[in-house]
Order: C-alpha cells, then sequence, then structure tokens
C-alpha cells in the first residue's frame, strides 16, 4: 500500500513538473515577442534588456544575471548586436543565437527579425528547441510557428502592394532597418549615423540640414531610444514630418500575437511616411 502511494506521489509530482510552462529569456523585445508567439502559454518569456535601452552598449546587472541563471532557453541574437552578452553566455549549452540560424542571409545587419524570411527560420528554430524541453507540445509549438508565419505572409501580401504604388523618402536614424527595407525594395535617402559605434560629424549634420531644407525629404524617422537633442538639433527650424519607428517594439505588449503587432507597427511608420510623402505633392500642384 505505501509503494502505492509513493508511485501515485511520484506521478503526481512528474506531472506537476511538466505543467510547469518553460522558462525562456529573450535579450531583447523583439525575441520575446516571437518567443512567446511560437510558445504560447506553455512558456514564461521573460525579457532580459528593456526596449527602452540599446542592446550595443548595455552592461548586465545582477537581477539579469538571475533571469539567466534560471532560464531553460535562453535566445539573443549573437555577439553582433548584443556584444554585451557574449561572455555570459559561452559554454552555456541553454542558449539559442539566432544568429547562427539565419547565417550568411544576416549579412553586416544584426536586425534578423525584421527580415520574414529570417523570421520564418528563426521562428522553425524555435519551435525545434522548444519541442525539445516539451516533446509533448511539438505539434502545438509548430501550429503556433504556422499561424505566425501565415499572419505575416499576409501582411506581407499587402505591403508589398502598398509600397509598390509609391516609395518615400526618408532620413532614418541609422541602418539597422536594412532587411526590412529590402523586402519592399525601400533606401533611405539618407542616414544620420552611417556607424553605430560614432556620432555623426559637424559636417555630415550640416549637410543633411541642407537638404532637409531643400525639402529631399518625405519623413524624418525617430526613435525612442535615441537622443532628442541630435535630432531636435538637426530639426531646427525645419518643416518635415517626423515619423515615430521603434525597432525594439517598447509599446507592443508581450503575448502570442505581440510580434504580429510588432511588425504591423514597424510597417505603419513607413506607410506614414509614404503618405507624408502624397501629401506633400498634392500640396506643390
Amino acid at each position: 500500500m505505501r509503494r502505492l502511494i509513493l508511485a501515485c506521489l511520484l506521478a503526481s509530482f512528474a506531472l506537476g513538473l511538466h505543467a510547469q510552462p518553460i522558462q525562456v529569456v529573450s535579450s531583447i523585445k523583439p525575441l520575446q515577442l516571437l518567443v512567446s508567439a511560437i510558445g504560447g502559454e506553455d512558456v514564461d518569456s521573460q525579457l532580459l534588456l528593456p526596449p527602452g535601452f540599446s542592446p550595443h552598449d548595455a552592461q548586465i546587472r545582477p537581477s539579469q544575471w538571475q533571469l539567466l541563471n534560471r532560464a531553460d532557453l535562453l535566445v539573443w541574437v549573437g555577439p553582433a548586436l548584443e556584444r554585451f552578452l557574449a561572455s555570459a553566455l559561452n559554454g552555456r549549452g541553454n542558449a539559442l543565437s539566432l544568429q547562427s540560424v539565419a547565417g550568411a542571409a544576416a549579412g553586416d545587419d544584426p536586425h534578423l527579425w525584421m527580415g520574414l524570411g529570417m523570421v520564418s527560420e528563426m521562428a522553425v528554430a524555435l519551435s525545434n528547441r522548444l519541442a525539445q524541453l516539451r516533446p509533448d507540445k511539438k505539434a502545438q509549438f509548430a501550429s503556433n510557428a504556422a499561424r505566425l508565419l501565415s499572419a505575416l505572409n499576409q501582411q506581407d501580401l499587402r505591403l508589398r502592394k502598398a509600397f509598390g504604388e509609391a516609395l518615400p523618402a526618408y532620413l532614418l536614424p541609422h541602418n539597422g532597418y536594412r532587411h526590412f527595407e529590402r523586402q519592399y525594395g525601400l533606401k533611405a535617402a539618407a542616414v544620420l549615423s552611417p556607424n553605430d559605434e560614432q556620432l555623426p560629424g559637424t559636417a555630415h549634420i550640416a549637410e543633411l540640414r541642407s537638404r532637409l531644407l531643400k525639402g529631399e525629404f518625405d519623413c524624418v524617422f525617430s526613435e525612442p531610444q535615441q537622443s532628442s537633442r541630435l535630432t531636435d538639433r538637426l530639426l531646427e527650424g525645419v518643416a518635415v514630418q517626423v515619423v515615430r519607428l521603434d525597432p525594439m517594439g517598447a509599446d507592443v505588449a508581450n503575448g502570442p500575437r505581440g510580434f504580429d503587432r510588432y511588425y504591423q507597427e514597424l510597417a505603419e511608420a513607413f506607410l506614414a511616411c509614404q503618405q507624408a510623402g502624397r501629401a506633400r505633392l498634392t500640396g506643390a500642384e
């Protein structure tokens, strides 16, 4: 009788363990949204770096070390983006680098989550990795990945049609949107900071101001992670539409459809610039 009771207790304990969500820590918000889309209610999708901070120059705090040490799975892009994590994740078998998943397609732009081809590869890789941790949920993870990719493909079709009608002329804060731009044949008319490691020089600022005063841009994109002082200096006395563009998705709620919403908001910013260009043409006629 005691053996039967003990067996039942052990079985109940084992079931309780299996019922616990997988603890997944993502380095940045877009990856957290992607994990939530694939894992659904079977993951506890946590964020390491608040979206208001740049991953290029962050440092790990003690509370973040605790998150890393408790995680079943650690998801990051790779050292090309989160240099501050390279040594911390070295040798950890539970770390998944999405830069490794994307391979040569990533090129020299680590903002992989903005290119739908790489998002597809990352979604499959995440589904497979989560299935290793919860084999009983393999079909569910695959189904979640298929739903996400179907939704993104529908967005992609609409966006290709919309951007096919007119291409906006815009000024970007940096070169981190190339995967999204290539998807739709877009290209920045100019970039404020071509090098993430350096602030733009005086001559470059003067050239951009001259072009802004001549009306060469439909809009100027501004990021919440970007210093407003530099933008204010650049745009002083210039009449141009400023469009908010957030590569980290700070305002997007984390959840199963969060990445869908993130990609939609990213696209809506570029579409707003396109609309500003149309308004300029209409006003000039």
